[in-house]
């Protein structure tokens, strides 16, 4: 991540990114889903997306990026709230880039400075979420600086309060940093708002097959508004990023192409050894292009699952409750090399119309190293890209995007890994055209 402290970062065993892919898979099992999510949950009205220029809204490490105007950590078993606007103490001000009538904003969100085992859950800032949450949104070693992006439902702004969200931490004391990368609002004449269309999941770039492994200031230029793809008109794309066998530790920060480095923010970190993965939401360049900016020594991989432009077709709305969707430690866990199927349309509030999901979607007791591939049901054939990469025993999580197939409206994920692993999935909002 981007940090103006320098953190150790232990080693840790190399992970391949991709084992041997065929490209037919075995008939998907059908899971159950598990009990946590026979509640459904409250949602935002459907809204479309106005992408940003990534900047910092909050870092606990320093007193100008904080609305305590003092650097601390928060602490184990605290929910720490705070406004999705910038800061400036010189006068004191909140600097608001989130409008009024914002429904959700989409979040990079880092835990770092850890000093124990456990997780964070982000949500909305509001009375009813305290205490302890049934999901998360990443997962941290002592030692490890960890991202992960997030939506996040917006409750309605108080007198004199600008809109909120709040960061839960389960265990030891964490820093925590929060890049904003958008937001979904209704569309007005001086606020063009787009809409989402869904990509089947494709390569774009691979620096182990094409450019080279990357150094500090290594650049990848991605085409992402392509013909070929439906996504000639994008103005911002949704993406997975992902850093294969780092040699140091670094961060990698997406931006639009043709524009500036962003002085502040980060979508990718990663550290020696560990190939790490993330979901990316960018706004496209006037050329068409998106830019990949590297500060360690790594290969980077970049897949594109979506885009957002003005003939996009559909609205997003969040999820006000997040609501566990699939949880294979009730049964067998995933079985080696297997495709797992499980029905999210009609399920936790999820319409029967719904055209994608948004999902936290976690790998942990793995017992061999491995990835996930995420992708609509009846799909012919899976898409040769990733969602999620783990190591034996470590427990990942990551954003998905996943478009929905079949009837019920579902998901596959594919398991490529030697060992079985135990999957969980949080819902955290959906679209439907509109």
């Amino acid at each position: 991540m981007r940090a103006r402290s320098t953190m150790a970062v232990a080693a840790l065993a190399a992970l391949v990114l991709t084992l041997p892919v065929t490209t037919a898979s075995a008939a998907p099992d059908t899971v159950a889903v598990s009990a946590a999510s026979a509640a459904s949950a409250g949602a935002t009205a459907p809204a479309a997306f106005v992408p940003l220029k990534i900047s910092r809204i909050l870092d606990t490490r320093t007193y100008d990026q904080t609305p305590l105007r003092r650097p601390r950590a928060v602490e184990a078993g605290e929910t720490f709230g705070f406004p999705v606007a910038g800061w400036s103490h010189h006068p004191p001000q909140e600097l608001t880039a989130v409008p009024d009538d914002a429904t959700a904003v989409v979040v990079n969100v880092t835990a770092t400075d850890t000093t124990a085992e456990g997780y964070l859950t982000v949500r909305p800032d509001t009375p009813d979420q305290q205490g302890t949450p049934v999901t998360s949104t990443l997962n941290f070693e002592a030692g490890q600086t960890v991202s992960n992006t997030a939506t996040v439902a917006l409750a309605p702004r108080g007198t004199n309060r600008s809109p909120r969200i709040s960061v839960y931490n389960s265990a030891g004391r964490v820093s925590v940093v929060v890049d904003i990368l958008g937001y979904y609002a209704p569309s007005t004449p001086q606020r063009p708002s787009q809409k989402y269309d869904p990509v089947r999941p494709t390569r774009l770039a691979d620096t182990r097959v094409a450019g080279g492994r990357l150094g500090w200031g290594g650049i990848v230029t991605a085409d992402v508004a392509r013909e070929d793809l439906g996504t000639a008109d994008a103005k911002a794309v949704v993406l997975n990023v992902t850093a294969v066998d780092p040699s140091t530790g670094g961060f990698v920060v997406a931006y639009p192409s043709g524009t500036e480095l962003p002085y502040q923010g980060s979508n990718v970190s990663y550290g020696p050894g560990r190939t790490v993965a993330n979901q990316v939401v960018v706004p496209v360049g006037a050329d068409g292009k998106v830019k990949l900016f590297n500060t360690g020594s790594t290969d980077l991989v970049v897949d594109i699952v979506g885009a957002y432009g003005p003939s996009g077709h559909n609205l997003y709305s969040a999820v006000t409750d997040q609501a566990r969707v699939l949880d294979t430690r009730y049964g067998s866990g995933a079985p080696a090399f297997s495709t797992l199927r499980f029905p999210v349309a009609g399920v936790a509030g999820v319409p029967d119309n719904a055209t994608a999901v948004t999902l936290n979607v976690t790998a942990t007791e793995p017992q061999a190293p491995g990835h996930l591939e995420v992708f609509a049901a009846d799909e012919a054939g899976r898409p040769g890209t990733s969602s999620l990469n783990f190591e034996a025993g470590q427990t990942v999580a990551n954003a998905v995007t996943a478009q929905l197939g079949g009837s019920p409206g579902s998901v596959d994920i594919h398991h490529h890994s030697a060992g079985s692993t135990q999957l969980l999935a949080d819902l955290t909002g959906w679209f439907v055209q509109g």
